[in-house]
Order: structure tokens, then sequence, then C-alpha cells
């Protein structure tokens, strides 16, 4: 057993758990959502003790300056200080500008941002509401100078997508977070080849990587793929047939995985596919090509296997996965 502090409290870890597993099982309150040491929903602030490299891994420099953690990395030593950071000292308020709600699942939430700060499509923010509860989204796209959009999928379950979807209202004010990752537009090569994979509402930050492509005059091909469900998922299906008949070198194809919606797909650009197996298939990857994967974290992660079998370097694939808390009895598998 190692005993840590946190906040003036003592806890006493088991072999092996992190600082979040401790509170968790102490049945503590705890911010937390990914537990991948991603999401940075359960930073904190670390005061003394030894500190090992994982628990800071992915953190901005100025995060690690400041001694921030994650707790779902960090393995606690004998004595170890910590305290919980003060909101606004990871937080800025943020007014929701917009709300347009885009199918029965899906809504779309514009924030404001500040204007002095670079946001870019396919990064991550985390959102907070007044009670403490927050949760991490990706950018769809910078709508404008000083807003970003966020494309949500309310969950059964989700206390937060849910509010958003049905109570969140223009002006309501939120605290945010962010932005990090990686998976976003590069300008310096113009010609390269993309093959951006979305799926679900990851078709939001792939969609925007791809806008901000085409805008800074990229030259190579952009061929993008959404995987749903099902034909109502495709939620901007006409917006992306529109944009492939604007640009020459940008491609667009929705696949589903319901069978019993095959004879459907007819003449709508849609097909009965895995979009992972369709791509590597119509693309012979080598290393002219940039590959984005964006949405659920089994998707990901084979897309990340295939590319980089396939021959893709793995410095050029690059991934947003949308970890978060499983709430269901039985977690869903990607098909």
């Amino acid at each position: 057993m190692t005993l840590f502090y946190l906040d003036s409290h003592s806890f006493h870890a088991q072999p092996g758990e992190t600082v979040l597993d401790t509170l968790l099982r102490y049945e503590y309150p705890a911010n937390y959502s990914c537990k991948k040491g991603r999401c940075r929903s359960c930073l904190l602030q670390f005061i003394e003790g030894d500190l090992t490299m994982i628990s800071q891994r992915g953190l901005e420099p100025e995060q690690k300056k400041a001694g921030l953690v994650f707790a779902c990395q960090c393995i606690p030593s004998p004595k170890m200080v910590l305290t919980t950071p003060e909101p606004n000292d990871l937080y800025l308020d943020t007014p929701i500008i917009e709300k347009q709600v885009l199918t029965d699942n899906i809504v779309s939430v514009t924030v404001g941002v500040p204007e002095d700060q670079k946001y870019q499509a396919g990064q991550c923010v985390n959102l907070r509401r007044p009670d403490g509860v927050s949760r991490t989204y990706a950018i769809a796209r910078v709508s404008a100078p000083g807003a970003v959009e966020l494309h949500v999928r309310r969950k059964v379950n989700g206390d937060f997508s849910q509010w958003l979807y049905q109570s969140a209202r223009s002006q309501d004010l939120l605290q945010m977070q962010g932005p990090w990752g990686f998976c976003h537009y590069f300008p310096g090569l113009p010609d390269d080849t993309l093959v951006l994979i979305g799926s679900g509402t990851g078709l939001g930050a792939v969609a925007g990587i791809a806008e901000e492509a085409l805008s800074r005059g990229h030259r190579g091909e952009i061929h993008l793929y959404h995987s749903a469900r099902n034909l109502a998922d495709l939620y901007q299906h006409k917006e992306m047939l529109k944009k492939m008949l604007l640009h020459r070198n940008f491609f667009y194809q929705a696949c589903i995985s319901a069978e019993s919606e095959k004879h459907e797909v007819d003449g709508k650009r849609v097909r009965l596919a895995d979009p992972l197996e369709l791509a590597a298939g119509r693309h012979n990857y080598d290393r002219s090509h940039r590959v984005f994967l964006c949405g659920e974290p089994k998707m990901v992660l084979k897309g990340q296997e295939r590319a980089f079998l396939g021959g893709v370097p793995i410095e050029r694939i690059h991934v947003l996965s949308f970890d978060y808390r499983e709430l269901r009895k039985h977690p869903r598998t990607w098909v």
C-alpha cells in the first residue's frame, strides 16, 4: 500500500493502481472521462514526491512546467502530495454562440474562443459546465475568428451530451480548455494524397480538415470516407456531395453497416462496406499518403494498424480517438 495525499485527504493505493484508480475505489469525487491520458478531464496539481514521466506524457510544455499530471496515468509514490487545480487555472470562460440540431441525435454547437490563439479542425477542447461536469469534443471547423464548431452525438446515458442537445441555449456560459492534438491539416506538403476516415460524428473533424486543406489550395487528392450504421446517420451527406462537385481533387464515399438498408444505397454514393477495407483497396499506401482517422476507438486503432502495415510511415498517420467513459452494461462494438 502506498500512502499519498490529495487536498489534505490521505489515500492508500494498492500495487499497480493509479491515483485515479485509488480515488474511484475510495468513491472520492473525481472528474475523468477516457482514463487513457488524453482528454485532460482528470488533471491534478503535483506538489511533492517522486513523479514518473508517464504522469505528464502528452501534456503541453507549459502544463508540465506548472506541475499538472494525469491522475489516470500517475502511479503514486510514497507520501506524494497533490491538489485539485482551481478551474480558472485550467479553463477560460466561453459562451455558446450558436446551437443547431442536425439530426435526431446530433447537435452542432458553436462556442467562442480567444482570437489570438490558433485552433484547427481535428484538435480537441474540453467543455466544462458550471456544475463542474466536463467532456472532451473534437473541433469540426473554425467557423469564424473567435469561434469553433463542435458536433456532438447525444448518448443515452450521457449527462453532458443530453444537456447540450436538449437544454443548452445560446449565450449559456461554459468554460473551455484547449486546444490540443495533432490530427489536423499540415500545409507544408500540398501535394500529399490525403485519406480521411471518420466514423459517426468523427465526420465533423475529417470534413473540417478537408475544408482547411481546400481553403489553403491543397493540390493533392483528398479522399474522405464516412462510416455510419445506417443512412440516417450520414448527417452531412448532401453537403459532402456538393463539395465533391465544387472541387476536382476532393472525393467522398459514405459507408454503412446496416444490412437491412442494402437495397437503398444504389445511386446515393453509399456503400455497404468497411471504410478501412475500402480505402486500403483503393489506395496503394506509401510515403506520399497522409492518413487521418477520427471516431470510435476500435476503428481508429484498426485503421492506424492497417495504414502502417500498408506502408504509411507512423508520423504520417494522425488519429483522434473518441475515448469516453463507458456507461453501457454491454459496451458497443465497432463494425
